[in-house]
């Protein structure tokens, strides 16, 4: 083994270096000293040495000479190595001295490193915190520049990259704390930017406001031009309706679209991105929301003070509007340009509350207005405001109520107007048959008032008097208007139920029974004939004039209906017609009342007078003013029946008196006499060339002529009597022969005797027994 380790010693030794050498050396030897082998390898290796020798010896021996002269060469190196060592020496000497020097000097070059590298580390620490500084610094210049989302993003950058780095020093730590302070910082001056903002566009949302409804009132006026040249436009559609809509599509202006009025968003969407950064857009759209209804309010408020009905200025109403609809399309436009900001349903609610205060400052304002013109005009304006509102899918059914409300006060002043003009109209009338001097008076009467003359009457030229008084042109003049007036204030409505027609016809009704028809209904209960003749007249008329306001009702109306209109003025002033000449025949008959009171017959005359009796020439002459000047202008049928009326009255009344039950006896004295009286009137009914009053009074002359005939008995034969004596009663014969048969005579004439025989067989065939033989 230890012969073993020698050859592996000197194998490895000729094999490696001195390095590797002693890598295997140290296992080798720690192996010989493991296994207590040391006295045998020292053995081995003894002889090895020895052998070696040997093997030099004879290899110096070989080469002895070579040897020499190596040794020589080494001797010469040898003294040359001395000299070298000693110059190594002395060389290491002053290398000591300089390296020792060098040390110093590498001592100090270090510390200098040190001290550069310390520098250069506080001066990038510095650096940092300069840049870490500024920064900080630069986010308040960009919020006094109104850069806010370039401070913001400062700040984001500070927190999230530089802070980091400079965390270790107490202002970078305070800084950190302040980063909400500079973010709320930022936050309030964007929203105060936006305060400001929503303070500085009111001038421009009211220029916004006034140009959309300038748009709509041209888009008005187009579409009244166009549906004037058609009237299924007219009467089915309205302003914003699609078929209105798809005829003006070409021409349509878009106020979203036009440069008429500039009004930049920039500081809203700028705040509204802030507080999506911070996280906060609930906080911002509840808050835009409530400085949103408080700015409404606010703008219905400041108007409420100067908004006065009196003076007839409707401006600051307008401003109002202008100012409301440029409110709504700024709202329209930040609804449609922002995602999860607005709702419509915001926008429908707070349209709401602004139209109940506009409802409510109308109602308020309007209570005690008088004038219908400033109710047409707050009309034109609101349909503007409710028309530009629709075009802009805001909710109008509040303001559409307040239109219908508007339209009912507006209903009740023009009859209140009209009403008091119509009784002016009525009591001054002078009711008289009216006089037009030249054609250009009759055209505009005709303009007023559609009648028709006959030809006679058209032949008259001018002057020209026609058969009504002024006061029928006049109201009729006033009546158009006052529809006219109507369906200006109707114009623009949307009717689902024809409810503004229907308010219309109503109020015409109410006009025309209660103010027109009311006081000739009470000028009636005069005992002027003139004045009821002239008022049947205008009546008739009148009546006429109102088929023509239904006429004029159904063509106006604002919706598609064709239906004819009825109004209930109509039947009225036809039913009062008619009892206005029932009332002329009642004051002429109570007037021939009045003079038949006059009337004193002697029962039993001892003579007849030459003329008629003194009472029935005052009545011809009445019946005459009546039945000519009087009644001269009533329609033939109107005449016909008051003097039919009156003439059977007065028949009737003279009947009563000649048949009195209460008067005993008569005799033929009498009767002569009342034939007199009768013979009068039926001359003057001739005179009346009327045939249907011409046998008025055949029953009282048929009895008459049968009391004054030589042969009573004639009346018992059925022909004669039912040819001559048709229209006497019986019982009237029999009462008049029994006063004859019972008159007192002073003496009897053969004549007397024979009379007095036929009227008792006339009794007896009639079933009464004569009293006396």
């Amino acid at each position: 083994m230890a012969e073993f380790d020698i050859q592996q010693l000197v194998l490895v030794s000729d094999a490696t270096n001195d390095a590797e050498n002693l890598e295997h050396l140290g296992p080798t030897i720690k192996d010989v000293y493991r296994n207590d082998k040391m006295k045998p390898f020292l053995d081995q290796l003894g002889a090895f040495i020895r052998r070696k020798e040997i093997e030099i010896e004879k290899m110096c021996n070989s080469n002895y000479q070579e040897f020499v002269q190596s040794v020589d060469r080494l001797l010469k190196v040898r003294q040359g190595t001395v000299d070298l060592k000693n110059k190594i020496h002395t060389l290491n000497t002053d290398v000591q001295l300089a390296g020792t020097e060098l040390t110093a000097k590498k001592r100090e070059l270090i510390e200098s490193k040190k001290i550069l590298e310390n520098i250069a580390t506080a001066t990038e620490t510095l650096k940092t915190c300069i840049h870490f500084l500024d920064l900080a610094n630069r986010v308040n210049v960009q919020v006094e520049n109104r850069k806010y989302y370039s401070a913001l993003r400062i700040v984001d950058e500070i927190q999230v990259v530089h802070l980091r780095s400079v965390i270790q020093f107490e202002f970078a730590r305070h800084m950190q704390d302040c980063i909400p302070i500079l973010q709320h910082a930022i936050k309030d001056a964007v929203t105060t930017e936006v305060k400001e903002w929503l303070f500085s566009i009111r001038t421009s949302q009211k220029e916004m406001g006034k140009l959309a409804m300038d748009t709509m009132a041209e888009r008005q006026q187009r579409w009244r031009e166009r549906s004037e040249r058609g009237l299924k436009l007219k009467t089915s559609h309205t302003v914003n309706s699609a078929v209105e809509m798809a005829i003006n599509e070409e021409s349509e202006v878009d106020i979203l679209d036009t440069n008429k009025v500039k009004l930049d968003f920039k500081p809203l969407y700028q705040c509204l991105h802030i507080y999506d950064e911070l996280g906060q857009r609930a906080e911002f759209r509840n808050s835009y929301a409530e400085d949103r209804k408080a700015q409404a309010k606010l703008t219905l408020s400041s108007i409420n003070s100067s908004f006065n009905i009196k003076d007839r200025n409707t401006d600051n109403f307008k401003s109002l509007l202008q100012d409301i609809a440029g409110f709504f399309i700024v709202e329209h436009i930040i609804l449609y340009s922002t995602t999860n900001f607005r709702t419509q349903s915001q926008l429908d609610e707070l349209c709401d509350l602004v139209n109940n205060l506009l409802h409510r400052l109308l109602s308020d304002g309007l209570s005690n207005c008088q004038d219908p013109d400033m109710f047409l005009d707050i009309k034109m304006l609101l349909m503007l405001y409710i028309q530009t509102m629709e075009s802009y899918n805001y909710p109008v059914s509040k303001l559409n109520d307040l239109l219908l409300t508007l339209f009912r006060t507006y209903a009740d002043q023009l009859e209140t107007k009209f009403s008091s003009s119509f009784h002016k109209l009525v009591d001054e009338d002078d009711y008289t048959p009216m006089l037009v001097e030249n054609q250009e008076e009759y055209d505009l009467l005709q303009q007023a008032f559609r009648f028709k003359e006959d030809r006679r009457a058209t032949r008259q030229g001018f002057p020209r008097t026609l058969p009504f008084s002024k006061v029928v042109p006049y109201c009729c003049e006033d009546i158009r208007q006052f529809v006219g007036m109507f369906y200006r204030f109707v114009e623009g409505f949307n009717q689902e139920q024809n409810e503004m027609d229907e308010l219309v016809k109503e109020s015409l009704d109410t006009l025309l029974i209660q103010h027109v028809h009311s006081v000739w209904l009470k000028k009636l209960e005069s005992g002027n004939l003139s004045q009821i003749a002239q008022i049947i007249i205008n009546l008739e008329y009148f009546q006429g004039a109102c088929s023509d306001f239904e006429s004029l009702l159904t063509e106006s109306r604002s919706t598609s209906d064709t239906t004819k209109i009825s109004l209930q003025a109509t039947s009225l002033f036809r039913e009062t017609r008619k009892n206005a000449e029932k009332r002329i025949s009642e004051l002429v008959n109570s007037k021939i009342d009045d003079m038949l009171e006059l009337a004193e017959y002697d029962w039993l005359p001892t003579g007849i007078q030459e003329l008629h009796s003194a009472y029935m020439q005052e009545l011809v002459s009445f019946l005459s003013v009546v039945m000519g000047p009087t009644l001269q202008s009533l329609p033939d049928s109107i005449k016909t029946y008051v003097y039919y009326d009156a003439l059977e009255h007065l028949a009737a009344m003279l009947h009563n008196i000649f048949t009195d039950p209460s008067v005993k006896h008569i005799n033929q004295n009498f009767v002569a006499q009342f034939d007199k009286d009768v013979h009068y009137l039926e001359n003057f009914v001739t005179t009346l060339d009327n045939p249907n009053v011409a046998d008025t009074f055949l029953s009282l002359r048929q009895l008459i002529t049968l009391l004054l005939s030589e042969n009573t008995e004639e009346y018992m034969d059925p022909q004669i009597r039912s040819r001559y004596y048709a229209q006497v009663k019986p019982d009237d014969v029999t009462r008049m022969l029994e006063k004859l048969m019972t008159a007192p005579v002073a003496a009897t004439t053969t004549q007397e005797r024979t009379k007095r025989r036929s009227w008792g067989k006339v009794l007896e065939w009639g079933g009464i027994k004569s009293s006396s033989s």
